[in-house]
């Protein structure tokens, strides 16, 4: 969602004889009118969410609108906005700041107009109001070349206030028509949004997010504006004199979105993008065609963009450079005659001399022999860099644009620039193909790091291709532990705790970022009452192709003297002991980007003089369509030692809303059954 704000000025008007839209002619007024804030507004809401009781602000109504205008020599989006928000705790102050980026390009540009702001507070029984000063208010910010930040703060806000602002946004890129989001991290009571298209202009649309809308219609209405033109003198030049007014009448199809009652977006563990699963519209123009009969198609196709991007001097024009490791590289040709070899010796010659920044980019942010010479770049001067070393190493290399999972997902049917943020390197080899990124030393490289698995990527090659993000490596924790247990129901012994595929790349990112030292620290804190008897010891740490392990001595203290009975809840030392999945409803899917694996296997061996009294029972639990399966077995190859394995698997990366809550039930059932106690009698 962007917002709004001008620095100073008014906008110059540009509208002329815009007909009503669908929803005006039928009589329909907007859901909001600024500055009509009554007592009602500071009412708590009608219809509550009991998740939301808790909530810091609710957006009372959120109204847009979206027309195209006639303007000098071309066409404009004009965008108007409405919000109203209930500020209801201190938490909530920050909902009265507004923060919106602008985009600028050459002699186009957005402009703010109309801003207005108020804020109210009930003061003995009535409602006052403070407003904001447009002058003084607003702040602006250069971001880079093509974005200009705004924002302002309205005044006076307490808890309890009620904050109202409007604005118009005129914006000469008629590509994007402003997108909307109904859903806000609070809650939201109304928000509503209408366009208006002339026939003239055709646009593509998308919708995210998985709430139903209260209303979703559409109809053609009547639609006229004027459209103004410089006078050309004989000679071609332009008259700066009065131009000339053209009238264009025609149909437009007026189109109406309600969100209502809308709870909290609520961010959840295993998901990606969280714009993916907000509601929201989005618009990209398709075409135009003003005689009736000859569309003029403007959308973008992925093979245009990827032609652009290829002769993009931040992109693809650095691939038709000489890598600054390029007499390594080819040292690499004669020493390894195997492709896959030689494309290994490639990656890690890259990552021994340039480090990843943590920004990811799809351009280079300067020139690979700069990145080289300073070490460390952005993901696209990394993995850019090693295209070019590749190549150099005589193996055919292209890259692969891919949006990163917090980016969001890729819509194969809208074809957008902007989808992408990130860049990998795609290898063909005789026997096969290989997708490589130079940017997480800890990591085989037969594995992509976990942000880049979020479906499909873009390969930039002469015809171009989508291919599979996915890995055969999946997040894998071991525990093996061995105990023994003396008469006062003290327990001693050893546990290894292993990770393996992407459950390694996160324990090894983990140490290095910690220090090892830190990381030994709190492996303490992990089990509060036990303790470590010696210093635990990291088993191969450096070499991200093999399983990272921890080994870890310890004891858990019983009582002084001996007792009649033992309760023991063993497995909650090693196993589940949390649901992740607390919420008992989920309107998105859950996202584990690779199938998982937890196996914990427990030996105990038994005091002398007590016998096993009673036992957790063995428990065989799988999800429905083999998406899932738990296991539960206790053995006792020998009278005095017992063992327990429990192991924990999901086959699938993604589980569907509906199949939300069979899947927390499985969790909830494996932590249960967790807990159960052990019990051992004294003969």
């Amino acid at each position: 969602m962007r917002h709004f704000i001008l620095g100073s000025g008014l906008l110059l008007g540009l509208l002329c004889g815009y007909r009503p839209t669908m929803a005006q002619k039928a009589g329909l007024k907007p859901p909001i009118s600024f500055g009509d804030v009554s007592v009602a507004d500071f009412a708590p809401s009608p219809t509550p969410v009991a998740a939301d009781s808790a909530a810091e602000a609710e957006v009372l109504c959120d109204y847009g609108q979206s027309r195209i205008v006639g303007a000098t020599e071309k066409f404009q989006v004009v965008f108007d906005r409405t919000t109203r928000i209930h500020i209801l705790r201190k938490a909530g102050y920050e909902w009265a700041t507004v923060r919106v980026p602008l985009y600028v390009d050459d002699d186009q540009r957005e402009k703010l107009s109309n801003l207005k702001g108020f804020t109210y507070n009930m003061v003995g029984g009535k409602v006052e109001k403070t407003k904001l000063d447009p002058g003084s208010g607003v702040f602006s910010e250069k971001i880079d070349k093509n974005h200009v930040l705004y924002s302002f703060t309205l005044p006076n806000v307490k808890e309890g206030s009620v904050v109202e602002f409007t604005y118009t946004i005129t914006s000469d890129f008629l590509f994007n028509l402003q997108d909307w989001q109904f859903q806000h991290r609070i809650p939201t009571r109304w928000s509503e949004y209408r366009v208006a298209l002339p026939s003239f202009f055709r646009y593509k649309e998308i919708t995210h997010g998985y709430l139903p809308f209260a209303t979703q219609d559409q109809a053609w209405v009547p639609y006229s504006t004027g459209y103004h033109q410089n006078q050309q003198t004989g000679y071609g030049s332009v008259n700066t004199g009065p131009t000339q007014t053209t009238s264009i009448s025609t149909q437009a199809l007026a189109k109406r979105w309600v969100l209502q009652n809308a709870p909290a977006f609520r961010e959840e563990p295993f998901m990606a993008a969280a714009q993916d699963y907000m509601r929201s519209v989005h618009f990209e123009l398709a075409g135009s065609d003003f005689t009736g009969h000859d569309f003029r198609d403007l959308s973008h196709t992925w093979e245009k963009i990827g032609a652009a991007l290829l002769a993009d001097e931040r992109f693809g024009a650095v691939l038709n450079q000489n890598s600054p490791l390029t007499t390594e590289a080819k040292a690499l040709r004669t020493r390894l005659p195997d492709a896959h070899a030689r494309a290994e010796a490639v990656l890690r010659l890259v990552q021994q001399h340039v480090k990843y920044n943590g920004q990811e980019r799809l351009y280079t942010s300067q020139p690979t022999r700069k990145t080289y010479e300073q070490h460390q770049g952005n993901s696209a001067d990394v993995n850019l860099l090693l295209l070019q070393t590749l190549r150099a190493a005589d193996l055919t290399a292209n890259p692969v644009l891919l949006s990163t999972r917090s980016h969001g997902r890729i819509v194969t049917d809208m074809p957008l620039l902007s989808q992408f943020n990130y860049t990998i390197a795609h290898v063909l080899l005789p026997d096969g193909e290989l997708l490589l990124d130079a940017t997480e030393p800890l990591l085989p490289m037969e594995m992509l790091p976990e942000r880049c698995l979020n479906e499909q990527g873009r390969l930039l090659t002469t015809t171009g291709a989508w291919l599979p993000l996915t890995s055969n490596r999946n997040y894998l924790e071991y525990t093996k532990a061995d105990f023994k247990l003396d008469d006062t129901g003290t327990l001693r012994g050893t546990m290894r705790q292993g990770y393996s595929g992407y459950a390694g790349l996160a324990a090894r990112q983990q140490v290095f970022s910690q220090g090892e030292s830190a990381y030994k620290t709190q492996l303490g804190h992990r089990w509060t009452d036990w303790q470590l008897t010696t210093p635990p010891t990291l088993l191969e740490l450096e070499d991200p192709r093999k399983a990272f392990a921890v080994d870890v001595a310890m004891t858990l203290p019983g009582s002084e003297t001996p007792a009649a009975t033992l309760y023991l809840p063993l497995m909650q030392t090693v196993g589940l002991t949390t649901n992740p999945f607390r919420h008992a409803d989920r309107f998105f899917p859950v996202d584990f980007s690779t199938s998982r694996e937890l196996t914990q296997v427990v030996s105990l061996a038994l005091p002398a003089r007590y016998t096993v009294q009673e036992k957790p029972a063995d428990l065989t639990l799988a999800l429905p369509g083999n998406a899932g399966k738990f296991l539960y077995h206790v053995a006792q190859p020998t009278p005095d030692r017992l063992e327990i394995t429990s192991r924990l698997q999901l086959t699938k990366t993604s589980y569907s809303p509906a199949e939300y809550a069979a899947l927390r039930e499985f969790y909830s059932r494996a932590i249960a059954k967790h807990a159960e106690m052990l019990v051992l009698q004294r003969k």
